[in-house]
């Protein structure tokens, strides 16, 4: 049987729908505003495996209890410097936003702000954290860790998965705004890039991926065979360092809030978030950095040295309002959700 085809939808139809469809879900408006955002931007960056392709995931999880849609974070313990949120099984974007909120609070009260915050649903592009902070002038880092249902990383050396994707975030601000953003995982790809590339009939790419057995392959839906397979660590040979990485992302995220890494129970996403303050003239120093890392002839004239973040920024202001891509399957989930209660907007061919 053939995957539903793709379509593209008017940006600001899609944004509608989708949270027509959160709201019909229980969610409240402004949480489904915060959500839907977040997803659209991630897609008009280009990022797709952290787009719209979550709303059927979203509602699934709403569905089964994994997600409370109408919960909001509370700051359970605040100190100098130090504060731990818990997100009451409420949306991890929600969840993350009031945390880089208060590690910029914390920052510029004591220097530095270090947040710790747990039972969140799915948290979505995690470098949105660190540029608010930014945004706000102080430096910001995120990382995320996902519970043991989300392991989906294989320790380099190992067969099954261990850690979760768990992604680094980090921005520091110019002058005038935000100077750089880098967001990655600590696998070679995220798994939802791969799940992306299974929707859309692609492969993966070369070194990503290993089966059940542990022999590579570039086929997306070995992840989700049973058994299933491994993401392998960000390095390729040296694998050991994008392991080492992710194990960082446990301490910070979940050993320091409380949570044991490989407790079946853990439930939902963790976040860590770090805001550090900055002196006087701190953005003209990150001004001139920067101009210097890209002042390197190119080895590709055609292709100039970018800082961290500068492609999705460039995708973002070229997307302009236009359509947003939407691969067959999540499109068919959502019109399936619809069920003839909610419009669902016109489309164009993908």
């Amino acid at each position: 049987m053939a995957e539903p085809a793709p379509v593209r939808v008017g940006a600001e139809e899609l944004g509608r729908f989708a949270s027509a469809l959160l709201e019909a879900a229980g969610t409240p408006a402004a949480h489904a505003a915060t959500v839907v955002g977040h997803l659209l931007e991630a897609d008009r960056m280009g990022l797709r495996s952290h787009g719209i392709m979550r709303i059927p995931q979203y509602i699934g999880d709403i569905a089964t209890g994994g997600i409370d849609p109408a919960a909001a974070p509370a700051v359970e313990r605040r100190a100098t410097g130090r504060a731990h949120v818990d997100g009451g099984k409420g949306f991890g974007q929600v969840a993350g936003h009031a945390m880089a909120e208060v590690a910029v609070e914390l920052g510029r009260a004591a220097g530095i702000g270090f947040v710790t915050g747990r039972h969140m649903g799915h948290t979505g592009r995690i470098g949105a954290y660190p540029e608010a902070i930014a945004a706000a002038g102080l430096v910001g880092i995120a990382v995320c860790s996902g519970p043991r249902s989300g392991h989906w990383v294989a320790p380099f050396g190992g067969l099954e998965g261990r850690v979760a994707t768990n992604p680094i975030a980090f921005a520091w601000p110019g002058e005038a705004g935000v100077a750089a953003v880098a967001d990655f995982s600590t696998s070679v790809v995220p798994e939802g890039v791969v799940r992306s590339l299974k929707h859309r009939g692609l492969p993966a790419p070369a070194g990503a991926l290993r089966d059940a057995q542990g022999v590579p392959t570039t086929d997306p839906a070995a992840l989700y065979a049973s058994p299933r397979g491994a993401l392998q660590p960000m390095g390729g040979p040296v694998g050991y360092r994008g392991t080492a990485l992710a194990m960082l992302v446990d301490v910070l995220a979940a050993l320091l809030a409380g949570d044991e890494a490989d407790d079946p129970l853990r439930e939902g996403s963790n976040l860590a978030m770090l805001a550090i303050a900055v002196d006087g003239g701190f953005g003209a120093m990150a001004e001139r950095f920067g101009a210097y890392v890209k002042a390197t002839p190119p080895i590709d004239p055609e292709r100039p040295v970018l800082l961290p973040g500068e492609r999705e920024r460039a995708a973002l202001l070229a997307s302009g309002g236009g359509p947003i891509p939407v691969d067959g399957p999540t499109w068919a989930a959502m019109t399936a959700l619809a069920d003839g209660r909610i419009p669902v907007p016109a489309t164009l061919p993908g």
